[in-house]
């Protein structure tokens, strides 16, 4: 008896669901769960990360406005680089960890592809050069990276008690490279 109602259960397909997204500027909208856990995640800012991949084009629509903007966006399209806007800024510095990155996630892509269906767990790949990550010691990868390399010592400034130690701590080792 189970078994004939589990069997139902599996050819049935996956009902829609109705959503709701946003705080300030809800919208609401009826979608299949899997759409609808991508689009959540993807509105984590902290889970992913908006990049741009450049194209010749905006490159060129780019140089009109701001050339030096243009030459480090060019830099990202030679290298085939997805980057934030904030990453844009100092490119040329971390170009070498953006490219290590990139292929260091190349290959973990390609080892979570090669396991079989229905195992789950994460493959041991080196992912050392990708930013950010859980537990990380440094601002690389992060939204503060930039805004500390502008004005040195602005976590520590914002915060208080022990936190205020560790952004100072953490600052210094990043002005350090």
């Amino acid at each position: 008896m189970a078994l004939r109602i589990g069997q139902r259960r599996l050819a049935e397909k996956v009902p829609d669901v109705f959503v709701q997204f946003g705080l300030e500027q809800q919208f609401r909208f009826i979608s299949h769960p899997g759409v609808m856990a991508v689009s959540k995640l993807l509105e984590m800012r902290h889970i992913a990360r908006m990049r741009a991949n450049f194209t010749q084009e905006n490159i060129l629509g780019m140089k009109a406005f701001d050339p030096e903007l243009a030459r480090k966006a060019q830099i990202a399209f030679d290298h085939k680089l997805p980057i934030n806007f904030q990453q844009l800024e100092i490119i040329e510095d971390s170009l070498p960890r953006l490219l290590e990155e990139k292929k260091q996630l190349e290959s973990a892509r390609a080892a979570v592809a090669k396991l079989p269906v229905g195992t789950y767990d994460f493959p041991k790949v080196d992912i050392s050069a990708a930013r950010p990550v859980p537990g990380q010691q440094d601002l690389q990868g992060t939204a503060m990276e930039l805004a500390e390399l502008m004005d040195p010592g602005c976590q520590a400034r914002l915060l208080t008690g022990p936190a205020k130690e560790i952004a100072s701590k953490i600052a210094s080792k990043q002005l350090a490279k």
